[in-house]
């Protein structure tokens, strides 16, 4: 079950990455595949059948790899599998890049080849638009319903038995917010151009990315909280409630996703109504600094601008935070695997990863990547040895396959830890006032030996 849902996510993300690149084959402020067309030539036979290629290969591609991906179906230890998946998944993204900058390059030549090129016009400053830029920006006031709800949420959470958690999640949901923030008034920021050399279209284009954009930040930060929020509330109701509120936490994610590619089309749509308006655009020989896909231009002052989709954001890597966000990227992306597959590896290949040790106060059970859990021979009620975990425990934080289980679970409404094989049989219940342990070692002789260790305290 496991390794086919993550097939799914894998095949999933493969079709979107191909869905959204092919979004560049549409004309956007005469735009294709990051090269500027001259107006009249954006429906002649060469540039459609190029958009049409483009958009072909990008979907052909996700097809075979998307093939390539049913490799996960073999049965293989969990440490490699999410380590092929991380590979897939990598290989995806870089390999539609590739794909991307093949028709950069063949776009290119096209318009050289037919003799296209645009000449570049110098950049109009409409002094009464950079005045008004932002009549239409959302006001900041927006984010208040999010905050509210953080600090609800957190409230909710400091009165129930994940109090631990209450400030933890306060802190990453006001850098969440504080974040989306930030963007919003890089958004209020962004430098204006005009685009053509009438002054009304300039204006609602312009109008049309300020709200668009200031909008989905502001709703975007109401919707982080939710998502992030409404599975821990699922911990302190009742039953009757749990399946509820899992169901709206899945329609969020779903919802928000929908309304996030929509919202951006719709965008899209509408700036090129706009444009359509006039036939006066202006070329400022952006191409070049677009070549490789991304915007990479020394001379601009900006640090984030307009992407040539119209549906988004992105960094200036020519300036020096740019080049800082470029490195970090990949250590990011490898860092997110090794945080995810060290663990596994671990509890695949370690001859005994689940360890535990008895001193004369207390035991202390420990695993990879996971807090001791330290527990003294007076706080324990009951210690038995059983065959399985309950059905209905439900993870908090922490790591959960189908072979393992580390981490703070919930059972019952009762904070529960474990360090579990489920390999490994019998499983060692510990039981205390406030939180039930669960262990086994690799070794299920072990298991049991502590188990008696433990009777005889």
């Amino acid at each position: 079950m496991f390794s086919t849902m993550i097939l799914v996510i894998l095949i999933f993300c493969n079709l979107v990455i191909a869905f959204t690149t092919s979004l560049a084959a549409k004309p956007h402020k005469q735009v294709i595949i990051e090269n500027t067309f001259p107006t009249d030539r954006l429906n002649d036979p060469q540039v459609v059948l190029f958009r049409k290629s483009y958009r072909k290969r990008q979907f052909q591609l996700a097809g075979i790899l998307s093939l390539l991906d049913l490799i996960l179906l073999i049965p293989m230890k969990e440490s490699i599998f999410m380590l092929l998946f991380f590979i897939l998944l990598y290989f995806s993204i870089g390999a539609s890049y590739l794909l991307q900058l093949r028709y950069i390059r063949k776009g290119h030549q096209l318009i050289v080849d037919n003799h296209w090129q645009l000449a570049e016009q110098p950049i109009r400053v409409d002094t009464k638009l950079v005045v008004e830029k932002n009549r239409k920006l959302v006001p900041i006031w927006y984010f208040v319903p999010a905050f509210g709800c953080l600090f609800i949420f957190t409230f909710i959470l400091q009165t129930s038995s994940l109090q631990r958690m209450a400030w933890f999640l306060l802190v990453i949901g006001l850098l969440l917010l504080c974040l989306f923030v930030l963007i919003w008034r890089t958004i209020s920021h962004l430098p204006v151009r005009a685009l053509t050399d009438d002054s009304h279209v300039n204006r609602l284009y312009n109008d049309l990315t300020k709200f668009y954009w200031s909008a989905y930040m502001i709703l975007s930060s109401l919707a982080i909280v939710l998502i992030i929020y409404l599975p821990l509330l699922t911990m302190t109701t009742n039953t009757n409630f749990f399946v509820v509120l899992t169901i709206l936490e899945f329609l969020l994610i779903l919802l928000f996703c929908a309304l996030t590619l929509w919202w951006l089309l719709r965008l899209r749509k509408k700036q090129d109504q706009v444009l359509a308006q006039s036939n006066s655009f202006r070329y400022a020989g952006d191409d070049y600094y677009w070549r490789y896909g991304m915007y990479l231009n020394p001379e601009d002052s900006r640090l984030m601008i307009p992407d040539r989709i119209g549906m988004n954001i992105t960094i200036n890597l020519g300036k020096p935070l740019g080049k800082i966000f470029l490195a970090l990227l990949p250590i990011l992306l490898i860092g997110a695997m090794l945080v995810t597959v060290i663990p596994l590896y671990t509890l695949d290949y370690h001859p005994d990863p689940l360890t535990y040790e008895m001193s004369k106060k207390q035991l202390i059970l420990d695993g990879p990547l996971t807090q001791q859990q330290k527990i003294t021979y007076d706080q324990i009620k009951e210690v038995q040895l059983i065959d399985q975990i309950p059905q209905n425990i439900i993870k908090i934080n922490g790591l959960e396959t189908a072979d393992y289980a580390l981490g703070n679970f919930k059972l019952n409404g009762k904070s529960t830890s474990l360090l579990v094989d489920y390999q490994s049989k019998p499983i060692l219940k510990i039981v205390t006032e406030d939180r039930d342990y669960y262990y086994t070692n690799t070794d299920s002789a072990e298991t049991k030996i502590l188990f008696k260790n433990l009777q005889a305290q």
